[in-house]
């Protein structure tokens, strides 16, 4: 064997052991990204959610960490803090409406009454119950310590969450316009970009923000009636049917109406069973405030950033339907951006890959102007002339033509 054939040889096998390394390397990015992914789904969309408030900073000449720190603690931080307490508050009311119902027992004998592998329910609840008499320390111990472990946990997530957000907002557009210019050399996966990132920016930041609001304005106007309202016609679990609003929001001209309108109706029918029409005045008012304050001011304010171009607004439904039911709760954020990704794939992908042709860029709009990011990392000045600009929503760097 010749020495150029060793030689190629031996690159050959150092080849293979870096390719090895690599998948290896690549391995166990894939399993730790598995391990949080719910935390990179909710960091992207926060991303997307605190951008225009990124870029809206530009104007008064701030450098990026600035306005990244910035656009975090005017938004991002206030908005963890008003979904923690949402949740909170929701699971509350909710295991308070099991508990008044008395449908918990029902609950647990359900799920005791299951194959337990030849257990008997008897026997069972003596042991639950002997070993609830004799060790209330030590349940009173292990209960603290779970809850030690999942607030440390809450607290580790809730950090890595806002710290991948803030690179993202800082450093994201350059990675992808390196990912861009290493590896997409037909500029297909640039024109796929170029689709999916504003589609992912008007649905996330619109249809989320949007269910988030409504939902938070919906607890404060069903808990503020409550305090002014008589017993009678008091709205039962405010903050959980002011979440439900929230999630109405998402069906089309009909909305909220489908939380707030059988709500005022078993008001009017609490009132004739009781036979007192005295506080009618109280549900008449209960409906005009809700139908104003949380149907359409939030409506007629953010509905404008709701959808997209390409994305249809009833797959989109069904996407915040079926995501937390597959996924879990950080499905609602997951199943939207799967589905951007593959009807963008639909528009720019496939034609590519049946035909082979290349997609034609489009002209950029005159609104999409005020979204380009300037290529200065420090300052928001504009690029030089000549030198390299930036795509629109995306921030990535294409070279001019000469």
């Amino acid at each position: 064997m010749s020495p150029i054939s060793k030689r190629a040889d031996a690159r050959l096998r150092q080849r293979i052991v870096l390719g090895l390394l690599l998948l290896a390397l690549l391995a166990v990015v894939a399993y730790v990204v598995e391990a949080v992914v719910a935390v990179v789904v909710v960091a992207v969309f926060l991303y997307y959610a605190v951008r225009p408030i990124y870029r809206f900073l530009r104007r008064f000449d701030l450098g990026k960490r600035k306005r990244a720190a910035l656009a975090l603690v005017l938004f991002g931080v206030p908005f963890l803090v008003l979904l923690f307490y949402t949740v909170a508050i929701v699971l509350l009311e909710t295991a308070q409406l099991v508990e008044q119902y008395g449908v918990q027992d029902q609950l647990v004998r359900g799920v005791l009454e299951a194959d337990l592998g030849g257990i008997e329910l008897s026997e069972l609840e003596e042991t639950i119950a002997g070993a609830s008499a004799t060790a209330p320390l030590a349940s009173l111990g292990t209960g603290l310590l779970g809850f030690l472990g999942m607030a440390s946990s809450l607290v580790v997530q809730t950090m890595v969450l806002v710290l991948l957000t803030y690179y993202m907002l800082i450093d994201g557009p350059r990675f992808v316009a390196w990912l861009l210019e290493t590896f997409d050399r037909d500029g297909v996966l640039t024109e796929y970009v170029r689709a999916v990132d504003p589609e992912l920016s008007a649905t996330l930041f619109g249809n989320i923000v949007n269910v988030f609001v409504t939902a938070a304005v919906g607890i404060v106007v069903f808990s503020l009636y409550n305090v002014v309202a008589p017993p009678i016609v008091q709205v039962p679990f405010p903050a959980l049917l002011g979440a439900l609003a929230g999630i109405g929001s998402l069906v089309p001209v009909i909305g909220i109406k489908l939380v707030y309108v059988p709500v005022a109706l078993a008001l009017l029918v609490r009132l004739v069973l009781e036979g007192d029409y005295s506080a009618l005045l109280y549900v008449a008012g209960f409906v005009a405030v809700v139908g104003v304050l949380v149907d359409a001011i939030p409506d007629l304010l953010i509905r404008g950033l709701i959808s997209g171009e390409n994305t249809h607004t009833g797959l989109l439904i069904v996407a915040y339907i079926v995501g937390p039911a597959v996924f879990g709760l950080y499905g609602l954020f997951l199943a939207p951006i799967l589905l951007v990704l593959l009807i963008n794939a639909g528009y720019v992908l496939v034609p590519y890959v049946v035909s082979g042709e290349l997609p034609h860029s489009r002209q950029t709009r005159l609104a999409e102007f005020d979204s380009l990011e300037p290529t200065d990392p420090g300052r928001g000045t504009d690029p030089e002339p000549g030198g390299p600009r930036s795509d629109r929503t995306t921030g990535i760097s294409t070279p001019r033509e000469p």
